[in-house]
């Protein structure tokens, strides 16, 4: 890997941390240099600016998104498990939602708040989920629209539930709350109860 590779990696690496852990409002330019230990014109020849950080964190973002889905997709056959998979994804990471929420979560909420030009670029992490979670559902014979239906909701409980652990910083919580969804998806759409 060329080293102007390694530093544009590194760069992200650490601005995807400090977005997630502070915000984007609250993460500076300067905090990024004393993080990277890079200086401010090694950063800003990368990346011209924030705005341009952020874009490349949500484009590494994305291709992680899309390898774990096609890993799914590749090791897991039916789309029932596909996805009881998707909502055990929070049990994985239920120690960073415990103490800063869901990372796709907070950053589109902070930035659809005030700052409709980078919530566009944040907003196609939760597309890809949609548009994943939609095509499980019409696997499982459901016609377009109500697949679509499905993934919203879906998606909705699943934020629901990150945000709630967030807030009151309680994995207990959490680990309940995926289990009864996970019942109550396998209840719904595959006819009884997980063993």
């Amino acid at each position: 890997m060329k080293q102007g590779n390694e530093t544009k990696i590194r760069i992200l690496t650490v601005a995807n941390e400090l977005f997630y852990h502070q915000g984007f409002n609250s993460t500076s330019i300067a905090n990024i240099v004393d993080k990277t230990k890079l200086s401010k014109g090694n950063i800003t020849y990368h990346f011209k600016s924030k705005q341009a950080i952020l874009e490349g964190i949500v484009e590494q973002r994305l291709l992680d998104i899309d390898g774990l889905l096609n890993q799914w997709d590749m090791e897991i056959i039916a789309p029932l498990d596909r996805l009881l998979r998707f909502c055990g994804m929070l049990i994985d990471e239920q120690d960073n939602l415990k103490y800063y929420g869901c990372p796709m979560g907070t950053l589109t909420g902070e930035l659809s708040k005030n700052q409709p030009i980078h919530y566009k670029i944040t907003l196609p992490m939760f597309k890809r989920f949609r548009s994943w979670l939609t095509q499980q559902f019409l696997l499982l014979n459901y016609p377009p629209e109500q697949s679509d239906e499905n993934a919203m909701e879906l998606l909705s409980r699943v934020q629901g539930i990150s945000v709630i652990t967030h807030v009151f910083k309680d994995k207990e919580f959490l680990n309940k709350e995926i289990k009864k969804l996970k019942e109550t998806l396998h209840i719904e759409y595959g006819g009884g109860f997980i063993p």
